[in-house]
């Protein structure tokens, strides 16, 4: 079976975890930006990867999707500041595996690990929450500011052990 892992990352994380995914199945992974990446048709495993913006992949990268993964065997793997265990990591692997369903694409593997948060994106945060006071979608409470501390250390290498289990299965 012919495998590619192909990845949107902004700060690195979403990166480390498609390399170590890559590794595992023993194949190549490139961004989605990378000119090899515009056609996939010659792949029977594609191993999709993203950071979480504003709810799901950036929008870029979802165009993507939708216009190049269909029809294939596929992995999900994702990466996000806030806790994967939480309800947020979950409906963001409903978003995933909806965006892949959508394309008629079977879904084989998946993983879901923290990733460190993007310090302008942070700042970003601060600056919103500052201008728009209680009305802020994201206010800065102490809960908010630890999990931006224990996101600082992911992906490890824990996660990345991880990641390479999730995807051990694809041969």
């Amino acid at each position: 079976m012919k495998k590619i892992v192909i990845y949107a990352s902004l700060s690195g994380n979403t990166k480390k975890i498609g390399e170590a995914i890559a590794q595992q199945i023993g194949c190549e992974a490139i961004s989605y930006t990378d000119e090899r990446a515009k056609d996939i048709s010659g792949f029977d495993f594609v191993a999709i990867g993203f950071y979480i913006d504003k709810g799901g992949p950036e929008a870029h990268f979802k165009r993507y999707i939708k216009e190049h993964v269909k029809g294939k065997k596929t992995g999900l793997f994702i990466t996000l500041g806030a806790d994967p265990a939480g309800e947020h990591g979950e409906s963001m692997l409903k978003v995933g595996r909806e965006l892949l369903n959508e394309g008629g694409n079977e879904i084989l593997a998946e993983f879901i690990c923290q990733g460190a948060i993007d310090p302008k994106v942070i700042e970003e945060m601060k600056e919103m929450a500052a201008k728009m006071g209680d009305k802020a979608i994201h206010l800065i409470t102490p809960e908010r500011q630890a999990t931006w501390k224990q996101a600082s250390t992911h992906p490890d290498e824990n996660d990345l052990k991880n990641a390479r289990k999730a995807f051990e299965g694809i041969k």
